[in-house]
């Protein structure tokens, strides 16, 4: 089991080309992207370090993601595809899974659902299930506040399925396929030809576990605390602030 982080110093000295980032709780604070955040993205992009969110979040959210904020890539759906903006606002979607097996997963995914939602009757699709292509998202802190613990049985309950299961603070989400958010990050770079030891990740949850695996330089924010028992690869170094504010810190560490 790895150490627990370190608190993030006030300057951070690694050649960084590309800061990956969750979205959820770690772009965001309260369900919202504060105002100092937002002026953080400007600043990374006109340091020439590009912003790639690394979400859970369905194909609609992540193109609307992109079309609003100061990026250019995404990669959504726990590292299913990736979206790249384009000239005159059109964005290309590159899949980083079979294209082929992706409705006929969903499909799959969506009776599991259902079944588990007979288990764990206050579990069900997130608002944006609509929008999703090849997952499925259940709302456990979103829309609603379902308790950690039936969370936790619930994830645990669609593993023993066959499928994969990540529990992360407000979703649930699930899929059929050897992949994950750090799959989907590494498949992202070779596409753009940088290197590994060029990125650094900020996320907060046990849905980021991947990402503090693979990339060298990973971060949490503050948030990350509670989900660090169960982790067993930690992030190197933790935020003073949450959510983010705490992206915000970052930021400022590369940048100053």
């Amino acid at each position: 089991m790895t150490q627990n982080p370190k608190c993030l110093p006030k300057s951070l000295t690694n050649p960084i080309k590309v800061l990956f980032t969750d979205v959820d709780d770690t772009l965001t604070l309260n369900g919202e992207i504060p105002l100092q955040t937002i002026q953080s993205l400007h600043t990374l992009k006109q340091h020439n370090i590009l912003v790639v969110p690394v979400t859970g979040a369905s194909a609609g959210w992540c193109d609307c993601l992109l079309k609003t904020l100061p990026i250019k890539y995404i990669i959504g759906e726990n590292g299913a595809f990736f979206m790249t903006q384009e000239d005159r606002g059109h964005t290309r979607l590159t899949y980083l899974k079979d294209p082929k097996e992706v409705q006929s997963d969903l499909e799959k995914l969506k009776k599991l659902a259902n079944q588990l939602n007979s288990k764990f009757s206050d579990i069900s699709f997130t608002q944006d299930q609509n929008f999703r292509m090849t997952d499925v998202a259940l709302d456990i802190g979103q829309a609603v506040q379902v308790d950690f613990s039936d969370a936790k049985k619930a994830t645990q309950w669609l593993k023993e399925q066959g499928v994969n299961a990540k529990l992360s603070s407000i979703h649930i989400n699930t899929w059929i396929g050897d992949y994950n958010k750090a799959t989907g990050a590494l498949g992202w770079l070779k596409a753009h030809d940088i290197a590994l030891e060029e990125t650094a990740f900020i996320g907060d949850s046990t849905n980021d576990e991947a990402m503090f695996e693979t990339i060298p330089l990973s971060i949490g924010v503050a948030n990350v605390e509670k989900f660090l028992p169960t982790l067993a690869h930690k992030p190197n170094y933790i935020t003073q602030e949450k959510g983010g504010l705490g992206f915000v810190e970052l930021a400022n560490s590369l940048v100053s």
